[in-house]
């Protein structure tokens, strides 16, 4: 999967404008930017969505699942609602509001619903001849029950035990692995119960490696949970796998730059900002983050060809301007060469 092709999103946005009364379109655009791990910007055109088009059970469903990605259980639960609302046949919109309010802790209401799910069989796997898909989801539906017996019924007035939640949450994950890296984008040290969330999906995506190891995706995602749980050498390692299973896949060179810039190790940064300089020359922070790690190294003329490449991209860069004064101020590096 290529993150950032933006003929494509140029492509899906002209669709929108075309034509806003289809939800449709406005699904595309937003399951492309969702795909692509930029879970808020696939929530914006979601939201813009609802106010345009006439048919809105599709866009309430896949605005429920990117809001759940982004850990918004609530939110989540009340647009996958409507969506089961206008659709109450759907098998698919009656399966997610279960699962979403089983992570929202609404045993009694999740219960319920996956029953109902259930009750409707969901798609029939032609392999089989059986519907698998709702078969699969007794073992939620006796968690649930279980839950109940224990909490004596009035689960809403206890918080969610962390089993639940992560048991939703590796089902989740596992039907879409995307979900995952929305687990693992945020800025502060994960709490315990969120540790348990990045570990199921640990899991999840482990099962899906084993089954699709030429998947690049999944080792990207697998390397931002373990960056997240501060597992930096699998982090590391998960990483390579990505890079091997898809060579030209630049955002899991940035992503190893990132992580061997943790680990201390310069030169293997380096070497991957190279790469990915070199497979997206349109890319301007892939120059100018290989412009600081020349010059952290001490190769002023590599650094300097880097910083020009960002000014070919952008000329009125204040970053690159900036780097290629200093480097004139320090003189020649060791390879004898000026900037």
């Amino acid at each position: 999967m290529r993150r950032h092709n933006y003929e494509k999103e140029e492509a899906l946005r002209t669709r929108v404008q075309a034509e806003p009364a289809r939800p449709e379109v406005h699904t595309e655009l937003a399951a492309w930017l969702y795909r692509a791990g930029r879970l808020s910007q696939a929530k914006e055109a979601l939201q813009s969505g609802l106010a345009q088009a006439g048919r809105t059970a599709a866009i309430h469903h896949l605005l429920g699942l990117v809001l759940a990605g982004l850990g918004d259980w609530a939110s989540a639960e009340r647009h996958l609602a409507r969506a089961a609302t206008q659709q109450p046949t759907r098998f698919e919109y009656v399966r997610d509001l279960g699962l979403v309010q089983g992570a929202a802790g609404h045993t009694a209401a999740s219960v319920e619903t996956l029953r109902s799910a259930i009750s409707m069989g969901g798609p029939v796997n032609p392999a089989t001849g059986q519907a698998d898909a709702a078969a699969t989801l007794l073992w939620l539906v006796r968690v649930g029950e279980k839950s109940l017996a224990e909490a004596g019924a009035r689960p809403d007035r206890r918080p969610p035990q962390p089993a639940r939640p992560a048991a939703v949450v590796e089902r989740l994950v596992s039907r879409d692995p995307a979900m995952a890296e929305a687990l693992a984008f945020r800025r502060t040290e994960a709490s315990a119960s969120e540790r348990e969330n990045l570990k199921a999906a640990r899991r999840a995506l482990s099962h899906l490696a084993t089954q699709h190891p030429s998947y690049p995706d999944i080792f990207f995602s697998l390397s931002l949970v373990a960056e997240q749980l501060g597992e930096l050498d699998r982090a590391i390692e998960e990483a390579e796998k990505a890079i091997t299973a898809n060579p030209r896949y630049a955002e899991a060179h940035l992503l190893a730059v990132r992580l061997y810039e943790r680990a201390g190790q310069t030169d293997r940064a380096a070497e991957r900002c190279r790469s990915a300089s070199d497979l997206k020359p349109q890319w301007i922070d892939a120059h100018l983050r290989l412009g600081r790690l020349m010059r952290d190294l001490g190769q002023n003329d590599e650094a300097a060809a880097a910083y020009r490449k960002a000014l070919v991209v952008n000329g009125r860069c204040e970053e690159a301007k900036r780097g290629l004064e200093a480097l004139q101020l320090a003189g020649p590096g060791p390879e004898g060469g000026r900037a």
